[in-house]
């Protein structure tokens, strides 16, 4: 079954007894993150319980479709239910199979990156009463205020109206990201009042909007060299490896390609941006619509080939990752020139 909206908050507070697996997936990592824990700490009372938690490898439980499907039936030291964390794809299918037709109520947590509505785990998930897809899509302006607003209200502040909006404009859209921002500005408001003021807030908060993988993204599109190098930098320092750098670079170009096909097909540049599913997050709309002006139906089709090429490389061990990514990052950012 699908998860979406209101019900996704019940769902995090109070997993469905009878759900086997759940598939936590979509293109923000930081929200992903935080929903996997909390579904496990729901159901196991922690993330990191020996007796109650594990954490599979993927190709473990590729080259034994058995393995999910034993673990889920495995009992508890103890008692209680126990979760089983696993990173993957759609290389993942029959194991996950296997799992919810097991016997036992052990519950297997799939956290996985983008995956395309035509995407197998995701039909699989999608389709079973016996497994949960929960979607994690990047926040709207509106959400990011909410999620400000409850993060301070928790510690006892409320923000200006002033300060509010430098915020939403600046934590950018990876909610992992956000969440340490926001701790950062509470711990900065300690014994200073109930009250964030917008100097309180620029001085805690800078344009952390562009430290994550967006920022990336922005500059690939944008064919900005020097932009790329910083933002490369910034992303590795925040604990993103290369290849979901790769992924998050895959994702734009798909949606680009996707894009620009409707503008082949006559529809103006900002119709096939608005017309994207799921929908661009509203800062970088602007951003969409100056690259269809950029890149053609061809360019982007040979984007997306050096990026699975990249992807590729890292895989089959050809060097460093770090370097991989990087020289097909500079690659693409010189062919947007």
């Amino acid at each position: 079954m699908k998860i979406t909206g209101r019900r996704i908050e019940g769902f995090l507070e109070n997993p469905t007894d009878g759900v086997a697996v759940v598939l936590i997936y979509g293109p923000d990592q930081g929200l992903i993150r935080e929903r996997a824990e909390r579904v496990m700490k729901a159901v196991a009372g922690s993330t990191d319980d020996p007796f109650r938690t594990a954490a599979l490898n993927e190709q473990d439980a590729i080259e034994d479709a058995e393995r999910l499907a034993s673990e889920r039936s495995s009992m508890a030291f103890g008692g209680g239910r126990r979760v089983v964390r696993i990173e993957g794809g759609d290389r993942l299918v029959p194991a996950a199979e296997r799992a919810l037709s097991a016997e036992g109520d052990g519950l297997i947590v799939i956290v996985a990156g983008d995956l395309a509505p035509r995407s197998k785990l995701r039909k699989l998930c999608e389709s079973s009463d016996a497994a949960a897809a929960l979607p994690c899509y990047a926040d709207d302006a509106q959400t990011v205020q909410q999620m400000i607003r409850d993060s301070l209200s928790a510690a006892g502040l409320t923000a200006s109206r002033e300060a509010l909006a430098h915020l939403a404009e600046n934590l950018g859209n990876d909610r992992g990201v956000s969440r340490r921002e926001l701790e950062k500005l509470t711990l900065y408001m300690e014994g200073a009042g109930p009250e964030v003021s917008i100097e309180d807030a620029r001085a805690c908060v800078g344009d952390n909007a562009g430290r994550g993988l967006d920022q990336i993204t922005q500059a690939l599109a944008g064919g900005d060299l020097s932009g790329l190098a910083h933002a490369y930098a910034s992303a590795l320092e925040l604990g993103n490896g290369p290849i979901p750098i790769l992924r998050a670079a895959q994702r734009l170009f798909q949606r680009l390609h996707q894009a620009a096909s409707d503008v082949a097909r006559g529809s103006r540049p900002e119709q096939a941006v608005e017309s994207l599913r799921p929908p661009v997050f509203f800062k970088e709309k602007p951003l969409f619509i100056k690259a269809l002006s950029g890149w053609s139906l061809a360019r982007l089709g040979s984007a997306l080939d050096v990026l699975t090429e990249a992807e590729r490389a890292c895989k089959s061990g050809q060097g460093p990752d770090e370097v991989i990514c990087e020289r097909a990052l500079m690659r693409l950012a010189r062919m947007a020139r």
